[in-house]
């Protein structure tokens, strides 16, 4: 009796954590001292208790009819969702494999690569195959490169190799995402790459971003515009929870605008796999997404009422 009184307790803190707390599985895992995968386990048994009241006693809904519940609510037009899997690296693949399968489907001409876990993936999963022919023309980055050694930050890196992979043209940036100042800002993007990027930037069929904790600021050393108010980053743009961008005073990271990145047919939202229904919520709330993927627990949790708020 002791051991399933404790057990119950045990979920229901982490499902609080989780849910209440706005804490990632990550963190929940380095809290307790556990592994990732049983966090996410623990989540699951404590939905399948009835713990959890996403849902209050109801069983999760249908993928397809949820996917339509959440273009509904934020203004959507698709996306793609999966199963919650045993891993991480798991989730991410197979996020990054309905990506692919998306851009051959839609067929853009132009595509926009930004930067993080699940454009890394994609990068990895078509480096590992031969060439394929694809609608895909042109491949150019969103952002500037980062100095940290994790290639998910490097988009020059990623659009060569993307690009490659869809028998398409590599345009780079070949430009820092963070200058020094201003000024050293205002010198490069006086070059040619960055004016040939730029130009490139306003016909753009479909531009692919990653959602990001304010962790992120730390993943790419460098501190991102933040304050109590941030959720969330998007190609190194902060906003709130109601979907608010937070502009910085003197703003002078290399980034594609937002006035041009909003004209853009489709725009694609990441979630990778430690992504929070906070900093989930929040990017949908821009208005700036036409398409989310996203695990099915994410997208779940992001449905529930507290989030509705403008």
């Amino acid at each position: 009796m002791n051991y399933r009184k404790n057990k119950i307790e045990r979920l229901s803190k982490v499902a609080h954590m989780y849910y209440e707390e706005d804490r990632t599985q990550g963190e929940i895992a380095d809290l307790l001292h556990v592994s990732r995968p049983l966090v996410s386990r623990m989540l699951r048994e404590a939905r399948d208790l009835g713990i959890v009241e996403i849902r209050v006693h109801s069983p999760v809904c249908d993928a397809d009819a949820l996917l339509g519940r959440l273009c509904q609510r934020y203004g959507l037009q698709g996306g793609a969702l999966i199963p919650e899997t045993e891993n991480n690296s798991m989730s991410d693949f197979n996020l990054a494999q309905k990506l692919l399968e998306h851009i051959e489907s839609e067929k853009p001409k132009a595509l926009g690569i930004g930067w993080g876990t699940i454009i890394g993936t994609l990068t990895a999963l078509l480096e590992r195959v031969s060439p394929r022919q694809s609608s895909v023309q042109l491949v150019c980055p969103l952002v500037g490169n980062s100095s940290v050694s994790l290639r998910k930050f490097h988009t020059d890196e990623n659009v060569r190799i993307i690009a490659e992979g869809l028998s398409a043209q590599p345009k780079f940036l070949y430009t820092p995402a963070f200058p020094a100042d201003l000024n050293e800002r205002n010198l490069l993007v006086e070059t040619s790459h960055y004016r040939t990027i730029s130009a490139q930037w306003d016909h753009l069929d479909m531009a692919i971003i990653g959602i990001h904790e304010t962790t992120t600021a730390i993943d790419v050393h460098y501190p991102l515009m933040q304050d109590s108010r941030t959720v969330g980053h998007m190609i190194a743009y902060s906003y709130d929870i109601n979907g608010r961008f937070i502009r910085p005073e003197s703003d002078y990271l290399v980034h594609i605008p937002l006035e041009k990145l909003s004209k853009c047919r489709q725009v694609i939202g990441l979630c990778a796999a430690d992504v929070s229904p906070c900093a989930l919520a929040g990017a949908l709330r821009t208005g700036l997404l036409t398409h989310v993927f996203v695990r099915e627990t994410l997208a779940d949790a992001v449905m529930v009422d507290k989030w509705n708020y403008a």
